[in-house]
């Protein structure tokens, strides 16, 4: 059986037997990266990876932070927020967002079941937002069995096909008896709102915000992003949860540009070593890179570039 933990823990022995069998990586700046789920994952395998230089654990690595796109962070805050980011996108309407937030107490993921204002209540959001794509409000919402051919989930069906092909497979050198059925997505563990932990995974970490706030007491840098119109985890949770890490706004909101167009907005937060980089991304859902490939690529390359430590060697 597998976990949040476990993952985090072999990831980290990965890292560093990687290390010592690629010596000639060792001096290279490392970011460690993800995104969605893994904004479980990421913050831990770094605060890791610091922690093992602190304790002078070989080799040492050359770690300079992290960067996370559309993460999950908080199992609260970042659905809970969801309720907010509906009404600033005009999903719900003004009375049914006050309404919810009064019957349920400003609590939309662990309710009452015996207060039922606001189980109403959150059946009207329901009615209002089941119809929308989770992963980006600007998309349509796709049949996961027939899929039209431009849905993700068509791409899925035609992947597992191709990767569940034999001729494929011997192409590839895969040897046989791997496993029974390639998949795309290991659904046994895909995690949604209230998933208890299965047979073959605990999701045993319910926030990473205490690891993101002892790594704020190290030299790391960090960039976080979200697409603008992602409900899966909106960046109204997003901001909601680097404000509670307490440090300093050095660069306050403001819009950036490619191609001299508003692409989206940043700001940045800073104390001695640390910086926290914030970036949103307009028009894009949880699949940034997929939605504003070029927007995307800037602000990683601008971001990269702004560290005069890449010339380490």
């Amino acid at each position: 059986m597998s976990s949040d933990s476990l993952v985090s823990l072999h990831s980290y022995q990965f890292l560093m037997k990687w290390l010592v069998e690629n010596p000639k990586f060792l001096n290279n700046p490392l970011y460690i990266t993800g995104i969605s789920y893994m904004g479980i994952v990421v913050p831990v395998v770094t605060l890791e990876v610091y922690k093992g230089n602190e304790r002078g654990n070989k080799p040492q690595v050359n770690i300079k932070g992290y960067s996370i796109v559309s993460p999950l962070t908080d199992r609260f805050i970042d659905f809970n927020s969801r309720l907010e980011f509906q009404h600033r996108l005009a999903l719900i309407s003004d009375e049914i967002y006050e309404s919810t937030k009064q019957t349920c107490h400003g609590n939309y993921v662990y309710t009452d079941p015996s207060n039922t204002l606001c189980s109403n209540d959150l059946e009207r959001v329901d009615e209002c937002t089941s119809g929308i794509n989770y992963s980006n409000v600007l998309e349509p919402l796709c049949d996961d069995i027939n899929p039209a051919p431009a849905c993700p989930a068509a791409t899925k069906i035609v992947l597992d096909s191709w990767a569940n092909d034999k001729d494929v497979q011997k192409a590839l050198h895969v040897r046989e008896g791997t496993i029974e059925i390639w998949e795309k997505t290991n659904e046994t563990i895909h995690y949604t709102l209230g998933k208890n932990d299965s047979a073959s995974y605990s999701y045993d970490i319910f926030s990473t915000i205490d690891h993101h706030k002892q790594l704020t007491t190290r030299n790391c840098q960090v960039l976080i992003i979200s697409g603008d119109h992602d409900m899966t985890f909106p960046y109204v949770g997003t901001e909601q949860w680097i404000a509670s890490l307490n440090v300093p706004l050095e660069s306050p909101w403001k819009p950036w540009l490619v191609d001299s167009q508003v692409s989206g907005y940043k700001m940045k937060y800073a104390k001695q070593g640390y910086t926290l980089t914030y970036v949103t991304i307009k028009g894009a859902g949880h699949a940034v890179a997929l939605n504003r490939p070029k927007e995307a690529s800037a602000i990683v390359d601008g971001w990269l570039a702004s560290h005069a430590y890449l010339s380490d060697s």
